[in-house]
């Protein structure tokens, strides 16, 4: 796929700007350089062209000049079904043809090789950034072969950076000895939790004594404020009526003043302002009314003595007038001269007939009509072009004679064929076939897999002790699955957990039981009370001994009954006497039962959970000896141990594998041996028992050697076809020239003979007619002049004459004398203009007494107005100057602030009383004694200080309960810590599996970059090594590959000796390096699929001249297998461009 035409119809800053790249030429390379300065859009056609491919972005940067919606491309595409129009636009059918029809996306697919955008653009589209990413890719790589090669051919330049990041994000979640790991993170958070579960968990009773503490608390403390309110609310009472007392005497003060200002009236609002403006305004207007009327008087004199001539004003038009007639006047003065001019105009016609030899001629009459001037010049002008196309003809004639003998002679210098062209092109289809199997590395990595793993196999083996045996024995091997040994570890947790907690609870419970017995041993010693067994045996006793009595009625019935009713009342008495203490030995009696009762149930428990143990053991133990493993392996070790089993039985499998697969490559490579011997003992080549390699080259020799003489006698065919074809253009072109020749000279007779020309007895020829027609030329300007001069002449003494008589008329209407018309006609303009002034200055002082008149009117009307508002105040408070309105202004202000302060005071006394009215509120105060209320308010201030802090011992103790109840959690917090333990152990699971998705991910990535690294070294390594070498002008001859573990190491060979890495090389070396390796890419990817543009922008920024030119090579050499377009701002990269490939097609793109 190549571009024909790129039209940049609207798109970035072009508008209709069209490309034309045209047609590639056989055998000349398809290079395209394109040229434009910064700014120019050479960027913006490396995205023109994706876009063209792969459709404009829902967001494009380039719709800065045009709309997102008329963004338009277009172009004519060379594909596999030939040339296609097609045009891109964002809007509708986006890919259209040329009569704007929709067609299928899968036109340009086709031809694209199935490649999507971002492909494209990583394989096929090289900058200056792209360069300097390289160079850092292959630092990032550590100079990794596989690494490079597919980075380089997939346009991948971050590839290696990406893996390393991919690394370091699994390392996060788990790296064998690391400490800071998101897995430990799990553990400890598992592990709080299971710290948190544990404090929570308590017993009932003592979460109930709890409850009855903080209730108790509570209570207490909601009674502790309830007192203080009512102390609080006291005191803020009487400190209101504290307050109040102050301000009611300062109410009686007020009305006090009041009395004395109860006749003074009340101003309107803005009176007090606007006083002192009246005051001070009085004497400044009568002060402007007199400046006024002095002004009126001083104009009017000013205007009356300026005197203004009106004759003189009236003829001034007139006077005007002379101006223009004045300038005619002194322009005629200069007749003579004019007159002169004209005699040698004349003279100069004279001059001009007589070099054309006809002196006796009228120079008007000899010159000719402007269509046979036209077809002189015309056939003059022709008559060079015919001549040197004649002249031209006739050597391009010999020459071709020449070239068609030589083209003959050497195509009869050759001999016939050796071979035709179908034998050729199976030799070709072998070898092709030969170098595409991948047999040779296949092999090689088979037989390093076959040996890593043996050796492996090896290592890991002994690791599986003490178990003992062969490898199919180990698979034979019947094993626990993951999901038993996980019930197993299940049911052995449970059975500790209850082992622990039933150990644990037996504890709790005998301490219980010992201190149970031994408070109600307490209690019985320091009370000498009964339990309420033996206070029933008392009673009991005590009745027997009554009935004993009723029915023996004797002394010693009488003494025993006595006896038992006195045992049984102390019992009776002393219960009554120590209530509480009986009821605390009742309630310790009941307890030490139930914990007795607890006790016995949680050893039966206990005794439960260690049969289970002893069978789970004696399970465990039968699954281990049927593998032959100790009985007494705990279950961690045997996960360890299945673990290892798996690990060595898919190292076994891989092995199989890999061994399979070096068979195969083993008989692909014999296979491949036996095609080419086959194929050069066809060829007459005997080949006995060669090598692989050495059968390819022999192969390749004979292929080349026919090809290239086929070649050679095909293009010494065409060179001698092509000869003949030129020399029989040439000869026509021979005859064309000669019959054009003839017919100008027929042509030329013609014209020549239409004229005064061809009445000289010798014709004149080109030359001399071109000189004749010069000197024709000059007389019809020199005729117009010598016309107009006569005519100006003429017309400057008409002038004259007018001006002066209107300078005469003038005078006389003023009565001036006559005199000189120069003089008189300047002593009339200062007249005028002197009058004129007069006027304009007698005219501006009428105004300027206008205006006056106008400010004196206005000064006495401000007066008037002045003195009506000055009457208003002094008639409002009956006073006879605007200074006593001013006093009495002051008394009205001072009565208004009284009574504000009257009402603000009142309002205040109101509050505080909380009390309806300023009256009310004097009478509650009335009743009031301030001593009292002051005695009352600092005893009742002592008395908040103490409920203050009673209230806050109250509320600690009750904080501290609540807290302690709250630490334990009478809710689900325990079902809650158990729901968060099983999601973050689902969330665990799932990064678990990430994590090995991840690791699997990497491992068959590098095994990937192995696998791509041995198909495509050789021919890869071999392309860039060579670019490399040409690159840098030499300085390295190469490059070559060193093992480093599992990995090869690529290395720069320097041609003074020696090797560098590449992550040792300089900045611009390894963007060199990176270019080289993206040469030998795109020359892999044109073995197998059709070749795409490839577009490079200013690439070669960094590099030197000599370095540009290697570079232009190989991007030359690129052009010879597809179309490799370079955009550039340097122009002298042309001149090193062609210098490399004078084939070459160079584009301006406008400034």
């Amino acid at each position: 796929m190549r571009i024909r035409r790129l039209d940049l119809t609207r798109f970035g800053r072009f508008t209709d700007h069209i490309i034309d790249f045209g047609s590639p030429e056989d055998g000349k390379p398809d290079f395209h350089l394109i040229v434009g300065s910064n700014e120019a859009g050479k960027s913006t056609l490396t995205a023109a062209i994706v876009d063209l491919f792969f459709g404009i972005g829902q967001r494009s940067p380039y719709d800065f000049l045009h709309g997102y919606d008329t963004m338009q491309l277009g172009a004519a595409l060379d594909l596999p079904s030939g040339t296609r129009e097609v045009v891109r636009v964002k809007r509708g059918a986006r890919l259209r043809d040329a009569s704007g029809q929709a067609i299928d996306e899968g036109v340009l697919t086709a031809g694209l090789s199935g490649i999507n955008r971002e492909a494209y653009r990583m394989m096929f589209c090289l900058d200056e950034e792209t360069l300097r990413l390289g160079g850092e890719s292959i630092l990032a790589s550590q100079g990794e072969l596989g690494q490079l090669l597919f980075s380089a051919s997939a346009g991948l330049a971050a590839f290696g950076s990406t893996l390393t990041r991919l690394q370091e994000t699994a390392d996060a979640f788990h790296k064998a000895r690391a400490r800071s790991t998101e897995l430990l993170s799990f553990k400890t958070r598992l592990d709080v939790l299971k710290a948190r579960k544990d404090e929570i968990n308590v017993l009932a009773t003592t979460h109930a004594q709890l409850v009855q503490d903080r209730d108790d608390a509570a209570a207490k403390y909601e009674t502790s404020l309830a007192e203080r309110g009512k102390s609080k609310l006291r005191l803020d009472e009487i400190n209101r009526y504290l307050s109040a007392l102050p301000d009611l005497a300062a109410v009686r003060a007020l009305r006090q003043d009041l009395s004395t200002l109860a006749e003074v009236p009340q101003p309107p609002a803005g009176w007090a302002e606007r006083l002192p403006e009246l005051i001070t305004a009085d004497g400044r207007l009568k002060a402007a009314s007199e400046i006024a009327a002095a002004r009126v008087e001083q104009i009017r004199g000013e205007r009356d003595g300026i005197q203004v001539e009106s004759s003189v004003i009236a003829a001034g038009p007139a006077i005007d007038a002379l101006h223009t007639g004045e300038a005619r006047y002194v322009a005629a003065l200069d007749i003579p001269k004019r007159q002169s001019e004209l005699a040698a105009m004349t003279g100069n016609l004279r001059k001009v007939a007589e070099r054309l030899d006809r002196p006796d001629a009228d120079p008007s009459k000899l010159v000719l009509s402007a269509s046979l001037v036209g077809k002189l010049r015309g056939l003059i002008d022709r008559r060079s072009g015919i001549r040197e196309r004649l002249q031209s003809a006739r050597r391009e004639h010999a020459r071709a004679s020449e070239a068609d003998a030589a083209a003959r002679q050497v195509l009869e210098g050759f001999g016939p064929a050796k071979a035709d062209e179908a034998s050729v092109a199976r030799l070709q289809l072998v070898l092709d076939q030969a170098r595409a199997s991948d047999h040779v590395a296949r092999e090689r990595s088979a037989r390093r897999i076959v040996a890593d793993l043996r050796e492996k196999l090896a290592d890991q083996l002994p690791q599986l002790s003490p178990w003992s045996g062969e490898i199919d024995q180990l698979n034979a091997v019947r094993v626990p699955t993951a999901d038993q040994i996980e019930d197993w570890r299940g049911r052995a947790e449970t059975i500790r957990q209850a082992l622990v907690t039933h150990g644990s609870d037996i504890e709790n419970l005998t301490n219980t039981a010992i201190e149970l017995s031994a408070k109600i041993d307490a209690i019985k010693t320091a009370t000498g009370l009964v339990d309420d067994t033996a206070a029933l045996a008392s009673r009991a006793r005590r009745d027997d001994a009554w009935l004993s009595h009723r029915r023996a009625m004797d002394h010693a019935t009488a003494e025993a009954f006595e006896s038992a009713l006195r045992q049984d009342d102390a019992i009776t008495d002393a219960q009554l006497r120590q209530t509480s203490q009986a009821a605390e030995l009742r309630q310790a009696i009941q307890a030490m039962a139930t914990a007795s009762a607890k006790l016995k149930r949680v050893e039966d428990l206990q005794r439960q959970a260690l049969d289970l143990k002893m069978v789970l053991d004696r399970e465990t133990a039968g699954a281990l000896s049927a593998i032959g493993l100790p009985a007494e392996m705990r279950l961690s070790e045997l996960e360890r141990w299945l673990s290892r089993r798996l690990s060595v039985l898919d190292i076994n499998a891989s092995l199989k594998s890999a061994s399979t697969d070096l068979r195969a490559a083993q008989d692909d490579a014999a296979a491949q041996i036996e095609r080419l011997t086959s194929a050069l003992k066809a060829a007459g080549i005997a080949s006995p028992d060669a090598a692989f390699d050495s059968l390819l080259v022999s192969l390749q020799a004979i292929v080349e050697q026919r090809k290239k003489h086929g070649s050679d006698l095909a293009n010494a065919a065409r060179a001698a076809e092509t000869h003949a074809t030129e020399l029989g253009a040439r000869k026509r072109d021979l005859a064309e020239a000669q019959a054009a020749d003839d017919e100008w000279q027929r042509d030329w007779s013609t014209a020549v003979g239409s004229c005064w020309l061809g009445e000289v007895p010798s014709p004149p020829g080109p030359d001399e007619i071109n000189q004749i027609l010069s000197l024709l030329a000059e007389i019809p300007p020199l005729e117009v002049e010598r016309e107009s001069l006569s005519h100006r002449i003429e017309a400057m003494k008409r002038d004259q004459e007018q001006f002066v008589h209107a300078v005469q008329a003038i005078a006389g209407t003023l009565g001036l004398a006559d005199d000189d018309p120069l003089e008189l006609a300047s002593d009339l303009r200062r007249r005028v203009e002197l009058a004129r002034l007069n006027d304009q200055r007698r005219r501006s002082k009428q105004a300027d007494l206008d205006q006056a008149e106008i400010v004196q009117r206005e000064a006495m009307e401000r007066i008037a107005l002045h003195e009506a508002e000055a009457s208003t105040l002094t008639a409002f408070f009956g006073v006879g100057s605007l200074l006593e309105v001013s006093a009495m202004i002051d008394r009205a202000n001072r009565r208004s602030d009284l009574e504000r302060q009257l009402k603000l005071l009142g309002e205040r006394v109101t509050a505080a009383c909380r009390s309806q009215s300023l009256d009310a509120a004097e009478a509650i105060l009335a009743e009031l004694d301030q001593s009292q209320l002051e005695t009352e308010a600092a005893t009742l201030t002592a008395r908040l200080e103490g409920q203050d802090r009673e209230a806050h011992d109250l509320h600690a103790r009750h904080m501290q309960a609540d807290r302690a109840l709250a630490a334990i959690g009478g809710d689900d917090a325990v079902a809650r810590l158990d729901e968060e333990r099983r999601t973050l152990l689902v969330e665990l699971e799932e990064k678990a599996i990430t994590f090995a998705r991840r690791k699997l991910g990497i491992a068959a990535a590098h095994q990937a970059l192995q696998i791509y690294r041995e198909t495509h070294r050789t021919s890869m390594l071999q392309c860039a090594s060579e670019a490399f070498q040409t690159i840098t002008k030499g300085a390295y001859s190469g490059l070559k590959t060193q093992p480093s573990g599992d990995k090869e190491i690529l290395l720069g060979v320097m041609a003074a000796g020696g090797s560098k890495l590449a992550t040792d090389m300089s900045t611009g070396t390894r963007a060199q390096l990176y270019l080289a390796l993206r040469i030998a890419g795109y020359h892999e990817f044109a073995k197998t699929r059709p070749s795409l543009p490839f577009i490079a922008d200013d690439i070669l920024e960094t590099f030197d001249d000599f370095r540009s030119e290697e570079a232009c090579r190989l991007l030359a050499e690129m052009a010879g297998t597809g179309q490799v377009i370079v955009a550039t701002h340097h122009r002298h990269l042309i001149g090193i461009a062609r210098g490399i490939c004078p084939a070459i097609t160079v584009h301006e793109l406008p400034a």
